[in-house]
């Protein structure tokens, strides 16, 4: 494989430093790789890769933290776009639709349609239990989110504020999706665009929903976040939150804290706090937090630097704050989007020179790789057109979700691992 090697990826860390000149330097150097590497194959895999979409229309689920197949394995959610194409940036007066597949009969049926999204993380669809999941919208001039029961597949309930992550119906964690499509405009949405005083930091961070009755409150502030664990490139700096996750029993959940300084550098904290915000510590402060992932109730796998040991992927208690390094096999895949299922972990890497991404599992325990494919990405999906791969399991551990350009359009596909 073409991969990148540790001179190159030292390179670009330096020109983190000069993002504005990182942004062209890269694309060139994308393109010329691409020209002198590339291979015939869009894809290869050892496993059959079904299509998960409605007609010929682009699909995709969203991102790697929640799974578009329902518990009991009876239906499948994703998004289609029908206009515009996601090779383009969303656009704010076209709306995606919201799909349900049911997987017995195959019947596709659209649900509604938003324009709360974006082509990383979609409308932030999510199942809630068996029969109900949930998805952010656009009402009235506001960001809401809504509620739809499958039996009926009518809406349940709408809430006021969107959502990024819920524990079940019990409760939900969001945060300012204004706010995030202004420093992050990947993960933020498009249709509202209010101004953001930037030092005014006590009244945003992250909103805790109560399903049962309602009630929405600020329960972690950005001040609060700042006081935690201040330092000089904070000064003047703006701050935000994002990529909340739950731990699978509700008890705790972990999110990143953001600033990017007036010169566009961007430093990361990982922030680990109990339900209610009560609680909250520092995990992970040496300026660069990747991609994260529960993996139980007491451990986090991040992509992470560590100040003696470098970037790589890490085991973290959260009782004890213990910092070790999860496997040096993995080191020649970098960075990715890791999920577990028991002590199996799907992961994805980012395009190498011949603009391929990998796609594996990590057994944990016996630190074996099992490889599941090689998936093109076209040059023209870059930045914030991207398709990251964003492997997700089944809940049964029997298939991996993922979304891929491999074929020229975005799509959702599903392959079954026959364990």
């Amino acid at each position: 494989m073409a991969q990148f090697t540790l001179f190159e990826k030292i390179l670009a860390r330096f020109l983190s430093r000069f993002p504005f000149l990182k942004k062209g330097i890269k694309r060139s150097y994308q393109t010329i790789n691409f020209i002198i590497y590339r291979k015939k194959h869009a894809y290869k895999s050892k496993f059959p890769i079904v299509k998960i979409a409605s007609g010929n229309k682009e699909s995709f689920f969203g991102y790697y933290d929640n799974s578009p197949i329902n518990e009991s394995n009876e239906y499948i959610l994703f998004h289609s776009v029908e206009k515009n194409g996601t090779k383009n940036v969303p656009d704010s007066t076209q709306p995606i639709k919201i799909y349900l597949t049911e997987c017995r009969t195959s019947q596709t049926i659209e649900i509604d349609e938003s324009y709360a999204y974006n082509w990383q993380q979609g409308t932030k669809l999510q199942w809630l239990n068996t029969r109900k999941f949930i998805y952010n919208a656009f009402e009235d001039g506001m960001y809401i989110s809504k509620i739809i029961d499958v039996t009926s597949k009518s809406f349940i309930k709408k809430i006021k504020i969107p959502i990024y992550d819920c524990f079940q119906d019990i409760f939900a964690l969001s945060l300012n999706f204004n706010r995030l499509h202004q420093l992050r405009p990947d993960y933020g949405y498009r249709k509202k665009n209010e101004a953001i005083d930037y030092m005014k930091n006590h009244n945003d961070g992250i909103f805790h929903i109560d399903f049962l009755t309602g009630n929405i409150s600020l329960i972690i502030t950005i001040e609060r976040l700042i006081a935690l664990h201040k330092k000089p490139s904070m000064h003047g700096a703006k701050h935000l939150v994002n990529h909340i996750m739950i731990s699978p029993d509700g008890n705790h959940f972990v999110f990143l804290h953001r600033w990017i300084t007036s010169r566009g550098i961007r430093f990361d904290s990982l922030v680990l706090s109990d339900s209610k915000g009560e609680r909250v510590s520092i995990l992970a402060d040496d300026n660069m937090v990747s991609h994260c992932c529960w993996y139980g109730n007491e451990h986090i796998i991040g992509y992470l630097t560590h100040k003696m040991l470098g970037d790589q992927f890490y085991t973290i208690n959260i009782k004890t704050n213990d910092v070790v390094p999860l496997s040096t096999i993995l080191s020649k895949f970098g960075d990715g989007h890791p999920s577990f299922f028991q002590n199996k972990m799907v992961c994805d890497s980012y395009p190498n020179k011949a603009r391929y991404k990998q796609l594996f599992i990590f057994n944990k325990e016996t630190e074996e790789i099992e490889d599941i494919g090689e998936f093109l990405e076209p040059l023209n999906y870059n930045g914030e057109t991207r398709c990251d791969l964003h492997p997700r399991w089944s809940l049964d551990g029997k298939s991996i979700f993922f979304d891929s350009v491999h074929e020229g359009k975005r799509h959702l596909y599903m392959t079954k691992l026959g364990l």
